[in-house]
């Protein structure tokens, strides 16, 4: 849809056509753009939950490439679905992610009036170059970070989710930003491990990594001919 300027509505933010929308939503949009502004590293989404499907109406920032007019995803939906049957009115600081693995730390504020839902407001802050600065810092001062995590594997599944965590984390920075070094570095140290002989490890990994199950043959065999 065609982007809209008036008002409400600034630059490079984008928003649509909101007519149909609340007072109090319309009212909402400056808001979007200040705080888009200053974070600079992120993105704030508004959507209209009174349209059906609910769609986004104005967003700030660049974190992802949704374009008002484009519904909100099931996962909000949901998301949105539960804090109103559990009468939360915000979820602050939740981890999330892009489809291509980039980190995200994220808040959602619900807005109502006095009779129902009007919309959501979403932050998404880019954690990539704060967790490769943690990881500098971490490997400086030779300190390990605790991760909050148990590490006592309950299945064999859990396991093989650990081990493939730990490679990924070895590398120090997300996933979106791996080559073909950093995912040879990851099968060099399952294969060390022995994980590659786990049912399900090959599709599970080249799922984390965004490749296919034969490139992770592949980088298996390179690995093995460098022994």
């Amino acid at each position: 849809m065609k982007a809209y300027s008036s008002r409400f509505c600034g630059n490079p933010g984008v928003c649509m056509p909101h007519s149909d929308s609340s007072d109090i939503l319309k009212s909402c949009i400056p808001l979007v753009h200040a705080v888009g502004k200053t974070i600079g590293v992120g993105e704030v989404i508004l959507y209209d939950f009174q349209r059906e499907p609910p769609v986004l109406i104005a967003r700030e920032g660049g974190i992802t490439s949704r374009q008002p007019g484009t519904p909100a995803s099931q996962l909000l939906c949901d998301m949105v679905d539960e804090m109103e049957a559990a009468g939360e009115t915000m979820r602050i600081n939740y981890e999330s992610a892009t489809k291509s693995g980039k980190p995200l730390k994220s808040t959602t504020v619900l807005i109502h009036d006095k009779k129902a839902l009007l919309g959501a407001l979403s932050l998404n802050m880019d954690m990539s170059a704060m967790n490769m600065l943690q990881h500098f810092i971490d490997q400086f001062s030779g300190k390990e970070r605790a991760d909050g995590h148990d590490e006592m594997p309950q299945n064999t599944q859990e396991f093989l989710n650990i081990m493939i965590r730990k490679g990924i984390e070895t590398i120090g920075k997300p996933v979106c930003y791996f080559d073909k070094k950093d995912n040879l570095e990851v099968v060099r140290f399952l294969n060390e491990n022995h994980i590659f002989s786990i049912k399900g490890s090959t599709d599970n990994l080249a799922g984390e990594l965004n490749v296919s199950r034969y490139t992770i043959y592949n980088y298996i065999e390179e690995v093995k001919n460098t022994l």
